[in-house]
């Protein structure tokens, strides 16, 4: 149960004192990205389009890894990584002023919702400091003095939906319900 909160937490950790360090990813259709105290390797989340610039349904977002601290290559994500941490799964919603529901493997208890904006425009929102917001990174400070990285906690980083100013949240595994 704790790995599985520690890799919830790595999931929904936005960025830290580290964060002059770190390159910014830049992808044509970037939704939002992780970053981690390990290293500044980059697990990159983008829209998927059909030819017609519309969410792919199927699936309407993809993750992959950039990784900064080797060459700033691109690479897919491994089963282990998909399965057990950075994997995203989106869930048509029906009814609802959002398109798809996404879920991060280390925990469906992360609220993040898809909306198209616009032909090849999408975005994450997500709730940060109890408003909703656009979400726009995740960083996870982890404690690394044991065998598997443990998180010891993670910020959110985005814009707040209603008025456009940043926003910010701290949070630690505890507190993710």
């Amino acid at each position: 149960m704790k790995t599985v909160l520690s890799l919830i937490s790595i999931l929904l950790m936005s960025f830290s004192s580290q964060e002059a360090h770190y390159p910014t990813p830049k992808t044509k259709h970037l939704l939002f990205y992780i970053q981690r105290t390990h290293n500044a390797n980059t697990i990159v989340y983008d829209a998927n389009f059909d030819e017609n610039g519309i969410l792919d349904t199927e699936n309407p977002v993809k993750a992959y890894w950039i990784r900064f601290a080797e060459k700033g290559q691109k690479m897919p994500l491994r089963s282990y990584e998909r399965w057990m941490a950075y994997g995203i799964k989106a869930k048509k919603e029906e009814k609802s002023p959002y398109d798809y529901r996404l879920y991060l493997s280390a925990s469906s208890k992360v609220k993040l919702w898809l909306k198209q904006t616009g032909p090849y425009q999408a975005e994450v929102i997500t709730i940060i400091d109890g408003k909703p917001a656009k979400l726009e990174r995740m960083f996870a400070t982890l404690d690394e003095s044991g065998w598997i990285p443990k998180v010891k906690y993670g910020e959110f980083f985005g814009y707040d939906l209603a008025t456009g100013k940043k926003a910010y949240q701290k949070v630690f595994p505890k507190d993710i319900k």
